[in-house]
């Protein structure tokens, strides 16, 4: 039997998204994981595009005595523009313990749900839709400079003299960078199976409480595993967990 594919959602392409063609897909893939969805990022990106088309320098996240670093290519200088966007405050932080359920953490979806269909595979799929949910949600409710400093340098993969360029300076790379690590591990270490086994909060026992408040829906994607039942297994640290993540859908 084949992996369950999501439902068609039917939607046509936004307006933005052409706008969003010309970006670099590195900078499209970064404003998903900083909006927390692909159509939000590429809104973002046609909300701070340049009337030119050119990626001009903008002034960076560096202060003090520091040595300040300009931009060298238009990678990270149109990261620049977009790190400086998401530093004005826009929403609230998503209540995570209400998403999930905040007293019920061991109900557990029954196989004849209707999102379940009698398939036991289509319940690994949304164990795994909860996990990426779960994680991305307590990444996205970090200040916009740790968040930023975390998915340039552990899921993107940049240098930390690109970094540099695009925060300003060497050491708000660090300051940022530091603090996405603590408010993470302060968050997680504590409670998520994926950092440690033997928490307690585990997503098989939360996806029926997420499924009935809404904050898990059939995904509208076709790349989480449907193969085996998701539990944690191994300690891993917040800097290994997330780049194993699919990407913001």
């Amino acid at each position: 039997m084949e992996t369950p594919t999501p439902e068609a959602s039917g939607s046509a392409a936004a307006p933005h998204e052409a706008a969003a063609d010309s970006e670099h897909p590195l900078v499209v893939l970064f404003a998903a994981w900083m909006a927390g969805s692909q159509q939000a990022g590429r809104a973002m990106l046609q909300s701070t595009a340049e009337p030119s088309g050119v990626w001009g320098r903008r002034d960076h996240l560096g202060k003090g005595k520091n040595p300040r670093l300009e931009p060298t290519s238009p990678l990270t200088a149109r990261l620049a523009v977009v790190v400086r966007w998401f530093m004005t405050p826009r929403e609230k932080p998503i209540d995570l313990d209400e998403g999930l359920g905040r007293f019920d953490g061991t109900t557990q979806l029954g196989i004849e749900h209707p999102l379940i269909r009698g398939d036991v595979r289509r319940l690994h799929v949304l164990q795994r839709e909860l996990q990426r949910k779960c994680l991305t949600v307590t990444l996205g409710n970090l200040a916009a400079g740790p968040r930023a400093a975390f998915v340039l340098r552990w899921i993107l993969g940049l240098s930390d003299d690109q970094i540099a360029e695009v925060f300003g300076t060497v050491e708000a790379v660090k300051t940022n960078g530091g603090r996405a690590l603590r408010d993470l591990r302060d968050s997680l270490t504590p409670i998520c199976e994926h950092i440690d086994p033997g928490n307690g909060c585990r997503c098989r026992n939360r996806l029926a409480g997420a499924v009935e408040r809404g904050f898990v829906t059939w995904p509208d994607r076709d790349d989480l595993d449907g193969d085996r039942p998701l539990v944690g297994q191994a300690h891993q640290d917040v800097e290994s967990l997330y780049p194993k993540l699919p990407p913001p859908p």
